[in-house]
């Protein structure tokens, strides 16, 4: 997502009076599924057989799980949430794919993701299915009114949101 995305959907979130939370997935690239398969060295600490120091370095592990540092993780991860997102009927498009939503019966919902960031744009009533629903998946802090995002900050009145860049 990009800064003039996020901005139309703030826009669009104080013209239909729609609210915004922020979501942070814990240890986010860790939930992505490997689709190749990947080796990498013995980390030290984990014993290999006959404790063969010298040769240490002819033994790896097969990795089960993306985790930080490959370059892969980032798209492990969104391709992992993209599927949940899916599976519960969001979806998204070509041009904008990091922006996820799901019509329900009185309107609708937007979640937009950043790295491991979620805004979710809706009802109160969709906005809490949908963090129920992201909870039930995977660790989550609930940071509250989204304040800050993109370098934009961001200040609920009730005219509206006032964005700036004072910091």
């Amino acid at each position: 997502m990009d800064g003039i995305t996020f901005r139309y959907l703030i826009s669009m979130a104080v013209n239909l009076n729609l609210e915004m939370k922020l979501m942070d997935v814990v240890t986010a690239y860790l939930y992505g599924n490997l689709d190749s398969k990947i080796y990498m060295r013995v980390p030290e600490g984990i014993p290999i057989p006959n404790q063969d120091r010298a040769n240490r370095g002819l033994y790896s592990v097969k990795l089960r799980k993306s985790l930080y540092g490959l370059k892969q993780s980032g798209s492990m991860w969104y391709n992992r949430l993209s599927d949940i997102l899916n599976k519960k009927g969001y979806t998204s498009n070509e041009d904008c794919p990091c922006v996820f939503i799901r019509r329900s019966q009185d309107g609708f919902c937007i979640i937009s993701v950043y790295v491991d960031d979620l805004n979710i744009i809706g009802t109160p009533e969709d906005i809490e299915e949908a963090s129920s629903y992201l909870k039930s998946e995977f660790e989550m802090k609930d940071l509250g009114k989204t304040k800050y995002c993109l370098g934009l900050q961001l200040e609920h009145v009730t005219e509206g949101i006032l964005m700036h860049q004072s910091s």
